[in-house]
């Protein structure tokens, strides 16, 4: 009888152990076989080294141009590996759209940011916020489409507000016009300052406590964003290592990073706080947020903190950056600068009596081409933030894996010669029609929708940001002429078309900035004091 049962127990051991490795089996199988399918019809994409994969070829500034190189050799959808990370670069705005925006509820989530994210803090706002479908996420898209979407960027308090602060700006650029990297940079900064706090700049911008807090962390964000810049990112464990350990330098670059973070989170807020309990603060984004709660929460408190610092992180870089490359660009093409002042004078008139506004943009196509120009010529964001997928999936054929992270390469959508041809250079015309009006543009032609990004991920201040540098150029184009420098003896000096940064800024560069008349100098003083 014991034989018996002992034969039994060894039957029903024998049928588990037979069944969990036929489950195991047909497991094992499946993702073999599954990795056999992603493997054979993955995208194409250069070859890589065992364990690191590609990483060693991608350069640490200006990825975008290796990232171009790739597409130019291998298609539009390239997959590389990065420390074992798959990793597909998109050089198509109609593929683009096609994956990040048509498929933006499983295209939508953020890769880990390590440095950026987790150790410098900026997670906790809208760019590296985990999304689309997690209830902070939304909060954020809700506050910035009621502030800023294009309804609200066509409010006419807010349009009132940008061309105020842009003729804030003229009076600077005619003070001291040979810092005018500094201006137009410190000038937006001043004007998301106000719109997000109530906060008013002090005419001497250089000396601003709130302003220099502000560019602090706006330095950090470029740094701890910027791809390959830290190891961690790519080898996320090394974020265990001590601030004390050799060859930890990042973590002591994050420690100042994220104090510099929490400043901007804080005291500007802290400012709001102080200034409604006076009873006199003008209307802005984080007082209305504290109307709406009356008494706001503890993380309420911290949630309008980053969305107001996202609301400073998303253009205070950005839109500088296209106002310096529309300098740039008037030193060297000396021939649009006199066709944008013809149309203005046309429009405006020649004698100086007014600055030009809003209310002339359906006069001024010439202008809105010009910008548009400046927004493909060389692009600010020239690859965006990452995203990640959240499930696999196939487009035309090719397999992606969960988790594979995809990078939008907009510079080379931009620079897209069969698009845009002759990319290099600055074409304004190639906007209009034979009239001499724009074109209505499709979504892979219109560097006013592809330069903002892609998907749940595209910056919702787009349309604040493209009046914010519309009427900043019209401005100064009616009063000023850009112009080459000239050295000590007398020699025009012709600037280099240089860009760095993650957030891509053109380099230092000489040129000459004077008022087109007397008339225009006054208009500017006159201008100033009456708005």
């Amino acid at each position: 009888m014991a034989v018996s049962l002992l034969t039994g127990v060894d039957a029903a051991l024998l049928a588990v152990l037979g069944y969990v490795l036929f489950y195991l089996g047909r497991t094992l199988s499946r993702r073999v076989a599954k990795r056999a399918t992603f493997a054979s019809t993955r995208p194409p994409g250069p070859p890589g080294l065992p364990f690191v994969g590609n990483a060693y070829q991608i350069p640490h500034d200006r990825q975008w141009l290796k990232f171009d190189e790739w597409t130019k050799q291998y298609g539009d959808i390239v997959q590389i590996s990065v420390m074992g990370q798959p990793t597909v670069i998109i050089g198509s705005a109609q593929i683009a759209s096609d994956l990040l925006d048509a498929r933006g509820a499983i295209y939508s989530d953020r890769p880990q940011a390590v440095m950026a994210g987790e150790l410098v803090g900026w997670d906790l706002g809208l760019g590296y916020a985990p999304g689309p479908h997690s209830p902070r996420f939304r909060e954020f898209r809700r506050l910035f489409q009621q502030f800023m979407g294009p309804r609200a960027a066509q409010e006419p308090t807010l349009l009132a507000a940008q061309e105020k602060n842009a003729t804030k700006l003229l009076r600077r650029l005619l003070i001291a016009p040979e810092k005018f990297m500094t201006h137009v940079r410190q000038s937006t900064g001043a004007l998301i300052l106000y719109l997000t706090y109530g906060y008013e700049v002090s005419e001497d911008t250089d000396q601003d406590a709130l302003v220099n807090i502000a560019e602090e962390a706006m330095q950090g964000f470029a740094r701890a964003s910027d791809p390959g810049a830290y190891m961690v990112d790519t080898l996320p464990w090394l974020k265990h290592i001590p601030e004390w350990f050799p060859g930890a330098r990042f973590q002591q670059d994050a420690k100042v990073m994220r104090q510099s973070r929490e400043r901007l989170y804080d005291v500007p807020y802290d400012f709001v706080q102080c200034e409604m309990a006076k009873g006199a603060v003008p209307r802005s984004f984080v007082a209305s947020y504290i109307d709406e709660k009356v008494e706001p929460t503890a993380a309420e408190g911290e949630l309008i903190k980053a969305a107001a610092a996202s609301l400073y992180s998303g253009g205070a870089d950005t839109t500088p950056s296209s106002l310096a490359s529309l300098i740039l660009a008037m030193t060297l093409y000396p021939e649009i600068q006199k066709r944008a002042q013809a149309e203005l004078d046309t429009v405006i008139g020649g004698s100086w009596g007014r600055l030009p506004g809003f209310a002339d943009r359906s006069n001024l196509p010439y202008i809105d081409a010009i910008v548009l120009e400046v927004l493909r010529w060389n692009t600010s964001v020239p690859l965006g933030l990452a995203h990640r997928l959240t499930q696999d999936d196939v487009y035309e054929g090719h397999h992606f894996a969960k988790g594979t992270v995809f990078w939008a390469n907009i510079w080379t959508m931009l620079n897209d010669a069969n698009i845009f041809p002759e990319p290099s250079r600055f074409v304004p015309e190639r906007f209009l029609d034979e009239n001499g009006r724009l074109r209505t543009l499709s979504r892979s032609e219109d560097p006013a929708v592809i330069g903002f990004g892609f998907g749940r991920r595209i910056c919702p201040g787009m349309h604040f940001a493209h009046n914010s540098i519309f009427i900043a150029i019209a401005r100064m184009l009616y009063v000023f002429n850009f112009a080459k420098a000239r050295d000590q003896g007398g020699a025009e000096i012709t600037p280099q078309i240089e860009y760095d940064g993650f957030i891509s800024h053109p380099r230092p560069f000489p040129c000459s900035i004077v008022p087109r008349s007397k008339a225009a100098e006054d208009l500017i003083l006159h201008a100033v004091q009456s708005e």
